[in-house]
């Protein structure tokens, strides 16, 4: 429920859902959600999980593709701010943009899960606004941790400093 994008139909954390996942399976598990600077990389892997994905963090790198204008917005984010409304096939969230807080509003009025997804065009509206910095006609999906990037980094140095106390 931490992660970014197409979020799951379960409200269960990352820092819940992992434990309970690595106590019922018998493969590697992958935490993500939320996962944005070394207390939150370490206690992925002290909750079981073998690997991490950190999707917002990454999003917010020099590398990214994301838009300049947009990594900005992350790193001004907070988690208390994000837009959260329903869809296909479950909820979606975004730093708030104008597509965003209609289709909030649209939620709040009870319009179908098809009307929003129909309005929000998922992978046009992502490119508009995550790629093309476009936010008047687009979305920024992030995940909770975008409250913990206080920065425009390289991967390198998000790397070093995520794992710097990283003891396997």
């Amino acid at each position: 429920m931490d992660e970014g994008g197409t979020l799951p139909n379960h409200n269960i954390g990352t820092f819940s859902i992992v434990p309970l996942i690595v106590d019922s399976v018998k493969i590697p598990v992958t935490a993500a959600g939320g996962i944005t600077d070394r207390r939150t990389f370490n206690a992925a892997f002290a909750l079981g999980a073998e690997g991490v994905f950190c999707g917002t963090l990454f999003l917010s790198s020099t590398e990214a593709r994301t838009s300049q204008n947009v990594k900005e917005m992350m790193v001004k984010a907070n988690a208390t701010d994000i837009d959260f409304f329903r869809t296909i096939p479950y909820y979606y969230r975004s730093i708030p943009t104008p597509l965003s807080q209609k289709l909030v509003q649209m939620d709040k009025n009870l319009k179908t899960r098809k009307e929003l997804y129909d309005t929000m065009h998922p992978m046009r509206n992502t490119k508009y606004g995550m790629l093309d910095g476009q936010t008047d006609v687009g979305y920024i999906s992030v995940g909770l941790g975008v409250s913990m990037i206080h920065s425009i980094r390289t991967s390198k140095e998000i790397i070093d400093d995520i794992t710097q106390d990283f003891k396997p």
